[in-house]
């Protein structure tokens, strides 16, 4: 049962993208801050990327506190922000912004997706993760953001696999560069047609994070991953993917005898980091996998 009562106080957190409908963060920050009496509710506005700046600004002068953004207006919501946490100042995008005084006039942008993720993970194994061998797909911006904060977290050994690397500029090459040349940290980038070269560096991964948006609902039939390829055994197995909870990249690596971790654990994560910069209070994120669980389409 919902504790609070809204009334001329209540504080306003918002989450804007577009899709948004299907988010699932109101229903994580709603029960956390119905559980922690936090007079505080959490609305979701539509909001494609030309739009983002300017929603922004008009939850700002509305007097909200927090703002999430998802997809696609990540990289346009940095000019709205003062200042940068340092996983986003790698890949400039954010996904979080935070009023830093009570006057609103500073905003801090941060992107938690990698701390989440990597969260999550630490949470699936009791393995450190300077010793692991990491191979990510993709080279979007949730592939960036974990490429950066792996880096960070002191994984030395990275793959990056990526569609059209020979063809096309890919921020992802410009991100391994720049963190290679800062860190002790040896990152190579493949391209995912270069299928002998990808079973090669898939067989001695640790862990294997599918970082793009192939298996998600409605196209739950779709994988990254080429025919016949095989895991390292003992793998773990990553998807962002939070819908459907097992995707078909998971089921592959379950089939080969990989332990495997879905999106679902990332998305609370990251909300745990979030929750913990807009209020100072810790998330209870064992309540809110099962509420997202229990609600799972």
């Amino acid at each position: 049962m919902d504790k609070r009562q809204v009334n001329g106080h209540t504080s306003l957190y918002a989450v804007i993208g577009s899709p948004v409908k299907h988010s699932k963060s109101p229903a994580i920050y709603n029960a956390a801050f119905s559980q922690d009496q936090v007079n505080s509710v959490y609305l979701a506005f539509e909001a494609d990327e030309d739009a983002t700046p300017t929603t922004i600004a008009a939850l700002k002068q509305l007097g909200v506190k927090g703002i999430n953004v998802t997809m696609p207006g990540k990289d346009v919501a940095l000019g709205s922000v003062d200042e940068l946490d340092a996983a986003a100042e790698y890949v400039q995008a954010i996904n979080c912004l935070v009023q830093q005084d009570e006057a609103g006039g500073k905003w801090k942008g941060y992107n938690t997706d990698g701390i989440g993720f990597w969260a999550s993970v630490k949470k699936a194994t009791t393995r450190s993760l300077v010793k692991q061998s990491v191979l990510i797909f993709g080279s979007g911006n949730t592939a960036r953001i974990i490429l950066a904060q792996a880096v960070l977290e002191g994984v030395t050994n990275i793959t990056v696999v990526a569609r059209g690397i020979d063809h096309r500029p890919l921020a992802i090459i410009e991100l391994a560069s720049k963190l290679a040349s800062s860190h002790a940290v040896k990152i190579q980038v493949i391209d995912l047609a270069s299928t002998l070269t990808v079973q090669a560096a898939l067989t001695t991964s640790d862990i294997v994070v599918q970082a793009t948006s192939l298996g998600m609902a409605p196209l739950t039939n779709q994988s990254i991953l080429p025919e016949g390829v095989v895991f390292k055994s003992g793998a773990l197995a990553c998807d962002i993917v939070y819908n459907p909870a097992e995707t078909q990249f998971l089921k592959a690596a379950q089939l080969q005898g990989c332990q495997t971790l879905g999106g679902i654990h990332m998305l609370v994560e990251q909300a745990a980091v979030n929750y913990q910069l807009f209020t100072g209070k810790e998330l209870d994120e064992e309540v809110m996998l099962d509420l997202l669980n229990q609600t799972q389409d």
